[in-house]
């Protein structure tokens, strides 16, 4: 069993795995965002040959192709440096500030060591001293930086400082930077707004489009016969539903194949299973990217019946951990925030004068976010509950 397997072939579905896991290196294209790819093209060639800095924002939902339209520029810019001189001072940097922590130092210390190629020290400096190491690296070239979810970034204290400093600084920079917040604007302060560049949207797609995209993943990835457009058509369905995730759809499409391997055909019970394992990886991943004080809340959450008994556990975890607790009214409020993130459900109960209004708590999936929970807590701070 195991060595057909290695080996493959016989009923396999999948003919290209790295279509799915590295599109980019596939991928010359990148169907309906051709337009968004043309403007900041543009904007990047008066850049590098004009000298006109520029900065977009490129806001949309997640599955919209921000990070993947990101990509391929970044890559495009590289095969372009080959061919004309001009382009032969151009650095790049990409950075995720939420996958390196958010916080300006670690912003800037990143962005710091992939612009000087150097190791650079992720404490004892302060902010102005990893702005003048980027300055420096850049004297006599041209930089464009990718700050990815940089929401993370400006919803942090002094956030707006790197952006400013950033947009202002007396070197060739320009920026291009992606939020899944559409809102995110309001996070910044007037002096950082007022040296912006426009706002690029990423419309969601819609189940068409979708199974357009679909199709050319198909095309390269799966053996020709392995699927039909009756299984594009439902995978693209359901992504539309969750407003045009193009990220799911494909990862839908990858996993069902991975199920459907040996069968040599993907059926609607491959994508259902796909579909169920998704969303379960989801919610893990949800758990992960909470703020600190929203684990601990989620936390006592699972030990409580009702939102009073948990912020009492809330407390009496923070004392452990010595960290301040947050007021009833806050810890309330994010209670409600992870009921709608749909990783608890509250149900309210009014008892009329005498008892009042008492708010329970339900968890689906309670043994699943436990383990998710507790592995993160002890990972980011050692501690085991």
């Amino acid at each position: 069993m195991i060595r057909e397997t290695l080996k493959g072939g016989k009923g396999e579905v999948i003919k290209n795995p790295k279509v799915f896991i590295d599109p980019i290196s596939v991928f010359t294209e990148i169907p309906y965002r051709e337009d968004i790819i043309k403007e900041t093209a543009i904007s990047i060639r008066y850049f590098v040959k004009n000298d006109v800095r520029f900065s977009n924002l490129f806001l949309g939902l997640t599955g919209t192709g921000k990070t993947f339209v990101v990509r391929y520029i970044l890559n495009e810019i590289e095969e372009v440096k080959k061919e004309d001189e001009d382009y032969k001072n151009v650095i790049q940097a990409y950075v995720n500030c939420r996958e390196v922590g958010g916080t300006p130092q670690a912003v800037l210390s990143v962005l710091a060591e992939k612009l000087t190629n150097d190791i650079v020290p992720k404490h004892g400096i302060n902010l102005g001293e990893y702005i003048e190491k980027i300055k420096n690296a850049v004297e006599g070239k041209k930089a464009i930086v990718y700050l990815d979810e940089v929401d993370t970034l400006v919803k942090r204290r002094d956030g707006d400082i790197v952006l400013y400093q950033l947009l202002r600084a007396d070197a060739e920079i320009s920026l291009i930077m992606i939020s899944n917040d559409i809102n995110v604007r309001d996070y910044m302060e007037p002096r950082v707004l007022s040296s912006l560049g426009p706002s690029v949207i990423f419309k969601p797609y819609d189940a068409e489009q979708l199974k357009e995209i679909l199709s050319k993943y198909a095309e390269y990835g799966l053996f020709r016969g392995t699927y039909n457009d009756e299984i594009l058509a439902y995978i693209a369905a359901i992504s539309a539903k969750e407003h045009g995730d193009a990220r799911k759809a494909v990862n839908l499409l990858f996993r069902a194949a991975q199920l459907a391997s040996g069968e040599g055909i993907i059926r609607k019970e491959h994508v259902d299973r796909a579909i169920v394992e998704y969303e379960q990886e989801r919610l893990v991943e949800a758990i992960k990217s909470l703020p600190f004080h929203y684990k601990l809340a989620l936390r006592a959450s699972l030990d409580s019946e009702d939102v009073v008994t948990a912020h009492k556990i809330y407390v009496d975890l923070c004392n452990k951990l010595k960290q301040r607790p947050l007021s009833y009214r806050r810890f309330s409020d994010i209670i409600s925030e992870l009921d709608m993130f749909g990783i608890i459900k509250i149900k309210i109960l009014n008892k009329g004068r005498a008892g009042g209004i008492r708010k329970y708590i339900e968890v689906p999936d309670r043994e699943k976010i436990m383990k998710a929970l507790d592995e993160n807590l002890a990972e980011e701070i050692g501690y085991e509950y």
